[in-house]
């Protein structure tokens, strides 16, 4: 993802089901990190039926990450988004 910066945008993942089984998001973290690997920021997502969400705002030009953790049932699952700032 490219962001200018000066913007604040929501940013997040779908999660969908390979065997198209339903399912519930039971919660979801995240992190966000700079191009040094430095947590700057970490909070609960938004879950919107199979979306998690959060609002990422691009104040510093550079390379981030942000990394959701998330749980259905017995499972912990990461994922991860690169976002650039320019």
């Amino acid at each position: 993802m490219v962001f200018n910066q000066g913007e604040v945008r929501k940013i997040g993942i779908e999660v969908m089901s390979e065997i198209q089984q339903d399912f519930v998001i039971e919660s979801a973290d995240y992190e966000i990190s700079n191009q040094r690997g430095e947590i700057v920021e970490t909070g609960v997502a938004t879950i919107e039926e199979h979306k998690i969400l959060t609002l990422f705002s691009a104040i510093e030009k550079g390379r981030w990450c942000c990394e959701f953790t998330y749980r259905i049932g017995p499972e912990i699952i990461k994922a991860k988004l690169s976002i650039a700032v320019i």
